[in-house]
């Protein structure tokens, strides 16, 4: 009865090691992924904090298309990746809809989010400022 109860053993033992190696090897991998999104997170929000203090007047002159990325986008540096930064006017647009794209000058849309279109999660980051 002991060799049959070692051999039941030993075949539960080999059918839960392999699940349990997947999940501590996932365990193990986690911490180095959550610490490159917090890194990549805290680049888009700084530099969206940084946009967002800057004088209503030098946005608005900046202001352009949605889809294209303003100056104050930032290039790869150190240990953030490229952010994307896009201004644009927020009213009534030429369907008289508001929304981004629109003609007044009282109030923008801006947004920052990484440049890598290829990343799992670009972090977008989106508000309106008012004049």
């Amino acid at each position: 009865m002991t060799l049959l109860e070692a051999v039941l053993a030993l075949l539960l033992l080999s059918v839960c090691l392999v699940p349990a190696a997947n999940a501590l090897r996932g365990a193990i991998a986690a911490p180095l992924d959550n610490e490159a999104a917090a890194r990549q997170l805290d680049c888009v929000s700084s530099r969206m904090e940084t946009v967002l203090a800057e004088p209503y007047g030098r946005l608005l002159a900046k202001a352009g298309k949605l889809t294209t990325p303003s100056a104050y986008s930032s290039p790869q540096d150190g240990d953030c990746p490229a952010v994307s930064v896009f201004i644009a006017r927020y009213g009534n647009d030429a369907s008289r809809l508001p929304g981004p794209n629109g003609n007044s000058d009282h109030l923008l849309y801006v947004g920052a989010q990484l440049a890598d279109t290829g990343a799992a999660n670009r972090f977008p980051l989106v508000t309106l400022v008012a004049r």
